[in-house]
């Protein structure tokens, strides 16, 4: 890694890891290990040299170089001469010179192609391979640079030189973060502190890190710099406090060491700034107004320290990221007229290559502050010409990526008065060309996306239609290490993401669809439930296949909801007669969302109630009306395929938004509840049920807690009749893990020596729209989901048998919060189990009891979404109790394989 690497696009993620460039510089990297100090003043002006690109002076820097580059060439120095050359290159490359950065590169290779192979030349061409990555990498070919830096340190490997390792391993997590795979980035920087292969990003544990942590000790700067770019990777994949750890840990790291660049501190500085502002970010999407007011002023306080170290053009970038991220904060809170007082205060700096990243992000926050007709200092005309500015600037570096960002964005503030020649389609046809000859799958779907509303709007359907597919394609390849895009340009799940699936849904559902269209529409749906979970937990681990019903289950029903705007769609897929098809039935509700939602949340609130069973009955016969009354017919008339004729039809429904939270069983058609005519299971979509058929005879193994709790400072109430519960389900099979027994360690050696089919846990649990606060209590530990998933998936290490099912009872979903039913989807999915029984609040333990003792008499003879049923109706039967309320016995869902 070079200090003489920063440059115009080098900052593109807000500078946040810029120092790589600055402090490994040559020192590290470069290292002028061919005895240069024996040259004397050559030597001790390419030193000057440095000291001057690290603060920003490359005019400076360029003419100590060229004094040091004639006296090498005076004395014949070759390999030195070549070098300096490479420095000249990267000191271009930070004035945005890219022909002479070019030029200077090649002079280096020229230089030394005729020179004798040894070691020092070796070392020269993992030197001028480092300069030619920070080439690649700052004209915008991340892939190229990646490669170049792969290249130099295989290199350097072969001259056993660890500095130069760690320098191109930084650079290489530059590159990978850069092209978005934030997960791979964060674990190249991890290799550099451990060699243990269990250590990986996705599954880093408390434990680890704080084995890393302590053994990153030492003097070197590029621990420093490590620790800092594992922090930021964590932070885009979404992993806020284990980033958090990283960041302080850099500089807690930083303060130690005896010389360090002052862009350092400032980086650190705004990494912490960057951890608190999506803490609040992230706690206004939840509706968390405390913990996002808290992190906002936390973030703005970082952001404020860093006016005080704009001394140098490098430093005013800091400054300038601050500020933008601070101005990103004020418009999120609506703080309209302190956000135009700050949108007035900043100016791009005319004096340095500017961070063309940051211009386009000011841009579209000026774009939206002028769309709230507040009073700016820059007009519409200036927030166009900020965009020309960027394509100019592209076009001249030859970054396609950039110049599409640039394109692009004019189209979408696109008004005839900023007398711009091409038109909104033109302008994103022309971003789109540039955005795929760059690759940016990124980029790429957010022109067809915008494409296809125009085409829509011009009523050419087809082709609208065609359009959106192809950029859910694109954002199906970003799964995996692409979850996290990037937040420069202000990619948001809820409004760069989730609409384009809407919308591609609504226009195929759209005046009177075929059954194509139906079946289109259920692969978008079915996408969506995918991309939400993958966007909740911030990974993609989840795998799928596409499944259509009468694969799976000839007796049951799959029912799709999709809420938009102004109507509730909803699709159903059957089994034809023969059972070896399918068949579609469709319906529109018109009614807004809003109403949906309110009637939604009234409804969920009154269920919890055991006194409020007239106003339930009354709210669930209205939804019944939206959703199920027009399916009547169909239902009657469908003849499910012969089979056990004690078993009904089971109803699969595929839940969107605010109706996630309510259960389905509970819907009442005036007479009935829908539990009375129907099994009921509940699936984030065919694609992700895992219809593995397990025929083994059930065995059990079961755990919990009775006793109350107070664990990392929450405290639990007790659930006295859990052993009468986990009694009926262990059947003495396996050992009981109660109270103390129930650990995860215990759980998890159970689970490696057992070839139990059923495991049963009654413990509290949460389920919230933050998923690293959804949870399961153990005793004296709050295991996360995360921790929990891969407890039960260890178990296939050993038994290529999944559990058939996981029992979670005394879980609570929160009231109200459609994310928090995402954390129960979740766990049901990434658990690896075929079906999970949960509950969707806490439920009365004793009448819990009661239930699972009937659940597991029938599970012998039934289905598990028929036995969940039939248990549900014998506890209406229990006269010394009042259960045949909803609030009792409308809790329980079978999540997944129902079978």
């Amino acid at each position: 890694m070079t200090k003489f690497s920063q440059n115009k696009h080098f900052s593109r993620k807000n500078w946040r890891r810029f120092i790589v460039c600055l402090w490994l510089s040559l020192i590290l990297v470069l290292g002028l290990k061919l005895n240069l100090a024996a040259q004397g003043s050559p030597s001790e002006l390419v030193q000057q040299a440095q000291q001057q690109y690290q603060l920003g002076k490359s005019v400076q820097a360029l003419k100590l170089l060229s004094q040091a580059g004639q006296i090498y060439r005076s004395q014949g120095q070759v390999l030195p001469q070549a070098q300096v050359w490479a420095l000249t290159s990267l000191a271009q490359q930070q004035q945005g010179k890219w022909q002479l950065a070019q030029a200077n590169l090649e002079r280096s290779w020229e230089a030394i192609a005729s020179v004798a192979a040894s070691s020092e030349k070796t070392q020269v061409q993992a030197q001028i391979l480092n300069t030619q990555g920070h080439y690649s990498f700052a004209t915008g070919q991340y892939s190229q640079a990646l490669t170049d830096w792969q290249q130099a340190e295989k290199l350097y490997r072969q001259l056993e030189d660890p500095i130069g390792i760690a320098g191109t391993g930084l650079s290489q997590g530059e590159a990978l973060g850069k092209m978005g795979f934030h997960r791979r980035a964060c674990d190249r920087a991890l290799k550099l502190f451990t060699a243990e292969p269990e250590f990986g990003c996705k599954s880093l544990t408390t434990e680890q890190i704080t084995t890393i942590i302590q053994q990153a000790q030492g003097q070197q700067p590029w621990l420093v710099e490590g620790l800092n770019s594992v922090g930021n990777s964590l932070l885009a994949m979404g992993q806020l406090d284990f980033a958090q750890r990283f960041i302080r840990a850099s500089g807690h790291r930083a303060r130690g060491l005896s010389f360090l660049a002052p862009t350092t501190k400032a980086k650190i500085t705004l990494s912490l700034g960057n951890i608190h502002q999506e803490i609040a970010l992230q706690a206004k999407q939840q509706g968390n107004s405390s913990d996002f007011r808290t992190h906002s002023r936390l973030a703005r306080k970082y952001f404020q320290q860093l006016d005080l170290v704009a001394t140098s053009p490098i430093s005013i970038h800091y400054q300038l990221a601050a500020q933008l991220n601070q101005l990103t904060l004020l418009i999120v809170s609506q703080k309209w007229q302190a956000a135009a007082t700050l949108a007035n205060k900043i100016q791009l700096p005319p004096d340095y290559q500017p961070n063309l990243y940051n211009q386009v992000k000011f841009a579209n926050s000026l774009a939206l502050l002028q769309d709230q007709g507040l009073s700016l200092q820059y007009s519409r005309r200036d927030i166009a010409d900020i965009y020309f500015k960027v394509v100019k600037q592209a076009q001249l570096s030859g970054d396609s990526r950039l110049e599409s960002y640039g394109w692009g964005n004019l189209g979408e503030i696109w008004q005839e008065q900023l007398q711009i020649e091409q038109t909104p389609q033109q302008l994103y046809e022309k971003a789109l060309f540039l955005a795929q000859a760059a690759q940016s799958p990124e980029i790429i779907y957010r022109w067809q996306w915008r494409l296809g509303g125009i085409y829509r709007q011009q009523g050419l359907r087809s082709k609208a239609i065609a359009s959106y597919q192809a950029a859910l394609a694109n954002l199906s390849s970003l799964r995996g290490d692409l979850v996290a895009l990037e937040k420069e340009v202000q990619y948001e799940f809820k409004d760069q993401i989730e609409p384009v699936y809407r919308e591609l849904a609504d226009l195929l559902l759209t005046g009177s669809p075929q059954d194509q269209d139906l079946e289109a529409a259920r692969n978008v749906i079915e996408a969506l439930q995918v991309a939400e979970l993958d966007n909740y937990f911030q990974d993609a681990c989840l795998t799928f296949e596409p499944k259509s019903i009468d694969q799976i289950d000839p007796h049951a029903a799959i029912i799709y909801t999709i809420v938009l705007p102004d109507r509730l769609e909803v699709i159903m897929a059957t089994s034809d007669r023969s059972g070896t098809g399918q068949v579609f039935h469709h319906h529109t509700q018109t009614i807004s969302q809003t109403e949906l939602e309110q009637t939604i949340q009234q409804l969920r609130s009154y269920l919890t109630e055991p006194d409020r069973t007239r106003e339930v009955q009354q709210l669930s016969a209205q939804i019944y009306t939206w959703l199920m009354a027009p399916l009547r017919s169909d239902l009657a008339v469908q003849r499910f395929p012969s089979g056990n004729a004690s078993r009904s039809p089971t109803l699969v429904f595929v839940l969107d938004g605010m109706l996630q939270t309510i259960p389905m069983s509970a819907l009442y058609d005036g007479k009935q509840y829908l539990i009375e005519k129907y099994a009921i299971a509940l699936t984030p979509g065919l694609r992700l049920l895992n219809d593995q058929v397990d025929s083994r005879p059930l065995s059990f193994l079961a755990g919990g807690i009775s006793q109350s709790l107070k664990v990392q400072n929450q405290s639990f109430a007790p659930l006295v009749h859990v052993p009468k519960e986990l009694a009926a389900a262990s059947q003495l099979e396996h050992p009981l893990l109660l109270n103390q027994q129930f650990t995860p360690s215990n759980l998890l050696a159970q689970l490696n020596t057992t070839s139990a089919s059923v495991v049963h846990l009654a413990t509290h649990g949460q389920f919230s729209s933050n998923p690293q606060q959804t949870f399961l209590l153990m005793w004296n530990k709050i295991l996360s989901i995360n921790e929990f998933s891969r407890i039960i998936q260890s178990r296939l290490k050993i038994d290529r048998n999944p559990v058939k099912l996981l029992v979670l009872s005394a879980c609570d979903t929160a009231s109200g919060d459609r994310r928090a039913a995402l954390g129960l989807a979740g766990i049901a999915v990434r658990s690896g189990a075929l079906s999970t029984l949960a509950t969707l609040w806490q439920i009365n333990d004793d009448s819990t009891a009661q239930l699972m003792k009937h659940f597991y008499q029938h599970l012998k003879k039934h289905s598990q979404a028929e036995a969940l049923r039939r248990a549900q109706l014998d506890l209406w039967q229990t006269a010394a109790k009042d259960w045949q309320v909803p609030a009792f016995w409308s809790g329980y869902v079978i999540i997944g394989n129902w079978q």
